[in-house]
């Protein structure tokens, strides 16, 4: 009699933490935002506790301020990075955008006339990188650097390096408050939920996601991958656009140079905000978060008495230690495998 055989197969089954706080903190983690957000509230305390000047009127304006001006800019570089691409022409649009409105208010032109030259320079520049990138198939790094030299150059020919001063109406609407709150920081959040309930709840959003996330799968899905890339880069120049006419107006006048610095804070936010350079992962609400914490970190050691030189130096730091912490192999560690069974 021969002997019989059983065949057993074995099914692996994903791992459920078994602690009720270990349930909790996985489905926190679900969404992005939530480390940022974890971090923001920590460095907040610490500033409390050590810095504790950081939390007078005039810090909170001086933090909240720039976070909204950078964050406005950084949502369009989210949705850049997000299609695998990377937009260093942001300081160029910024400035672009201010000194136009500058010198067409110098000229007497009213304010709807000026947002609307400052829409199309705006559009007109995203569409410049969208094309570069996605027709004549440029490196995203090279093409957006090289545009942003371009539009530099045009801005200090064209104005011949003179400030003027900026709209009345863009004066009113960034030194404004609502709640106790700047209005820039307002418009930001504002701008920021807008996007991330797009991007999440329509279908334009699913497909943008999905063509950022694996662009082969949404070809063959027949979503058209090139136009939401060329999309991405459009958007960016709106929103840096729409920066720059914040940025304007807060500084009361306008220059050549006036959002040429803003390249770099604005990258690094992305970044704190977790957002992957391969594409696919991005979250605007997180990364306006992150915004506020490059801000507090910011202001925190020119309250502690350095140098407002520094600010560039600070900025370079969080943004390496971000980075830092993302690639750090933290599944590796034996102790979160043990608290997460626990």
């Amino acid at each position: 009699m021969e002997p019989t055989t059983r065949t057993v197969s074995i099914v692996s089954k994903p791992y459920r933490p078994d602690s009720a706080a270990a349930r909790l903190l996985s489905r926190l983690f679900r969404y992005q935002a939530t480390p940022v957000v974890i971090g923001a509230i920590l460095l907040a305390l610490v500033a409390a506790l050590f810095v504790p000047k950081t939390f007078t009127p005039a810090s909170l304006t001086a933090i909240l301020v720039p976070a909204g001006i950078t964050g406005v800019a950084a949502i369009g570089q989210t949705l850049v990075i997000q299609q695998k691409g990377i937009d260093l022409s942001v300081g160029g649009v910024m400035t672009l955008a201010a000194v136009t409105s500058g010198m067409l208010a110098a000229a007497g032109t009213g304010m709807p006339v000026v947002l609307l030259v400052v829409a199309a320079l705006s559009v007109g520049a995203g569409l410049l990188n969208g094309l570069l990138v996605t027709r004549v198939h440029i490196t995203p790094l090279l093409a957006t650097l090289a545009s942003n030299s371009l539009i530099i150059g045009v801005v200090w020919t064209v104005s011949n390096g003179q400030a003027n001063l900026a709209p009345d109406g863009l004066r009113q609407i960034a030194s404004g408050s609502f709640l106790g709150f700047p209005m820039i920081a307002w418009i930001a959040v504002l701008l920021a939920v807008t996007v991330a309930t797009v991007v999440s709840r329509t279908l334009f959003g699913r497909r943008f996601t999905a063509a950022g996330s694996s662009p082969a799968a949404a070809l063959a899905g027949g979503v058209n991958v090139g136009g939401y890339i060329l999309s991405s880069y459009v958007l960016a120049g709106v929103f840096g656009g729409l920066a720059g006419l914040l940025l304007a107006g807060y500084a009361g006048q306008t220059n050549y140079d006036l959002g040429v610095n803003y390249m770099l804070p604005v990258i690094a936010a992305v970044v704190i905000g977790g957002a992957s350079l391969s594409g696919g992962k991005g979250s605007v609400i997180a990364t306006l978060i992150g915004c506020l914490i490059l801000s507090l970190v910011v202001q925190m050691v020119l309250t502690l008495g350095a140098p407002a030189s520094t600010q560039l130096l600070v900025q370079s730091v969080v943004l390496a230690l971000a980075a830092g912490i993302r690639l750090f192999p933290w599944s590796r560690l034996s102790f979160w495998r043990r608290w997460g069974r626990s």
